[in-house]
């Protein structure tokens, strides 16, 4: 008998692998616009884990900044209270939120909105072809959105030892009297302000650069910050072995002017980054070509395209982990299965954020140590000049905007609260076209923090006033009829 006549075949519009967040997100929105879907669930997998994680992780912070606030609420003339953070509390009040998240995900709102969810084992047959246990799916286009893991470093000793990493720390329910966060990211960097907060000990050892590919001013500025919290940050220090001892764990330390250290730690957080989520078993007869330069990661357009033309990655498995890339990668497919005109992701118009306090958000061109080239310049405006920050005491902060002299937006970094909002908005005035000018006609009210781009605006209009020229060019067109 053919093999045709004894499986099942579906030839949907979509075949999303993988029902995280991001999968069953563009699944949703699939369907919104009509299109046939078939989600593919992994297995050990549960539909929407990774909102879950997300509506945990939110929540811890959460409660850390609160317990911040009840430290410092003399800035607003409150009486300083010393927080006695409990972590099952914590714990508790931030699944139960996960939970309240859980039936937007869940199997049987998909199925009612017409999602087809397998969860058997998946792997491709072919090139155009998905085998999902006994179902052949010859999808339109195939997604995977199979999501990241943690890196796993090779550190002398790290076997010897028990180890958190992001995914698996918020899961703790008791407090760390002394965490040592291995790892200069902006995950490991929140992970250690947060658990500062909350009463523990917090020792950051970078391994490498502090938040490699930011702006090296707001850097300086947020580790100043963090260190006046009490976060103990090691610049340029390096792991060289893990000591795992009867009470605690020794981490052996060379700094960064070649002296040796050794610390006494209760726990260890390592940060090092994610690779994606590529199971070799699902992917072998898809065929798709590896990067050369990162064998872990798949080569990619920018907006997630694969060497297999029906085959797109989004996110994690793209190597995408922050939303704003990942929804609109997600956004991009769902132009081509529609038939509507694709646009393209510029990467220098994808706004970037460490979710510490203050915040850091950047886009675009940003300053180094090289300098700026011939017509570039940079305005600045102080983020403790604004009515939001002094009226919330968080004064420390600061908008930075690189320009041409005609006003085209090369880039920003601002450092402050709410500065993911408003590089948000930055992001949207940039694809729209508008230039430095523009942000000085931004209506926005007096207290929003987003007021520094309106000074930004006002600031080059003031360095560039038109010419006597320009300005009796002007006074003739209004007297001519």
């Amino acid at each position: 008998m053919p093999l045709a006549d004894m499986v099942d075949i579906l030839k949907p519009d979509l075949c999303i692998i993988g029902a995280g967040a991001l999968g069953i997100s563009l699944a949703i929105d699939a369907r919104a616009r009509n299109l046939s879907v078939v989600l593919v669930q992994r297995p050990g997998d549960e539909p929407g884990n990774t909102a879950r994680d997300e509506a945990v992780r939110a929540a811890f912070m959460a409660s850390a900044a609160r317990a911040h606030a009840m430290r410092t609420a003399s800035a607003l003339g409150l009486k300083d209270t010393d927080p006695k953070p409990s972590f099952r509390a914590i714990g508790e009040r931030a699944s139960a939120i996960a939970d309240a998240v859980a039936p937007q995900t869940a199997p049987d709102r998909l199925a009612a909105l017409g999602v087809i969810l397998r969860d058997e084992p998946a792997a491709f047959s072919d090139r155009q072809t998905l085998r999902v246990g006994t179902t052949l799916v010859r999808a339109g286009q195939f997604v995977l959105a199979t999501g990241s893991h943690p890196t796993t470093p090779d550190l002398p000793g790290h076997d010897k030892v028990q180890s958190f990493n992001p995914d698996t720390i918020l899961a703790n329910m008791r407090k760390l009297s002394h965490l040592v966060v291995i790892g200069g990211n902006a995950t490991a960097l929140e992970l250690a302000q947060a658990y500062r907060r909350l009463g523990s000990d917090v020792t950051v050892v970078p391994h490498g650069p502090l938040l490699e590919g930011f702006d090296p001013e707001p850097v300086a500025i947020l580790l100043r910050s963090l260190r006046q919290e009490g976060v103990a940050i090691l610049d340029g220090a390096s792991v060289t072995a893990i000591l795992p001892r009867s009470q605690g764990t020794g981490i052996a330390i060379a700094h960064a002017d070649g002296s040796l250290d050794t610390l006494d730690v209760s726990h260890i957080l390592l940060a090092f980054g994610r690779v994606p989520d590529l199971d070799p078993e699902l992917l072998e007869q898809a065929r798709l070509r590896r990067d050369p330069a990162r064998p872990d990661f798949l080569q990619l357009s920018p907006q997630g395209q694969t060497s297999n033309g029906r085959v797109t990655a989004i996110g994690g498995a793209a190597g995408i982990y922050d939303a704003q890339s990942a929804l609109r990668q997600a956004a991009i497919v769902l132009q081509r299965a529609t038939g509507a005109a694709a646009g393209r992701i510029n990467p220098l118009l994808v706004p970037h954020s460490v979710n510490t306090s203050p915040a850091i958000a950047q886009i675009g061109l940003v300053e180094t140590a090289n300098g700026l080239r011939p017509g570039q310049m940079v305005l600045r405006a102080n983020a403790s000049e604004t009515t939001a920050a002094r009226a919330s005491a968080d004064l420390p902060g600061n908008t930075k905007l690189i320009t041409t002299s005609d006003g085209t937006i090369l880039g920003a970094a601002m450092i402050g609260a709410h500065s993911s909002e408003t590089i948000a908005m930055l992001a949207v005035a940039l694809e729209r076209g508008m230039g430095a000018a523009d942000l000085a006609g931004l209506l926005l009210p007096p207290a929003s923090p987003a007021v520094q781009l309106v000074d930004l605006g006002r600031q080059f209009i003031a360095q560039h006033r038109p010419s006597d020229w320009a300005r009796r060019r002007a006074a003739l067109r209004r007297l001519l009829p």
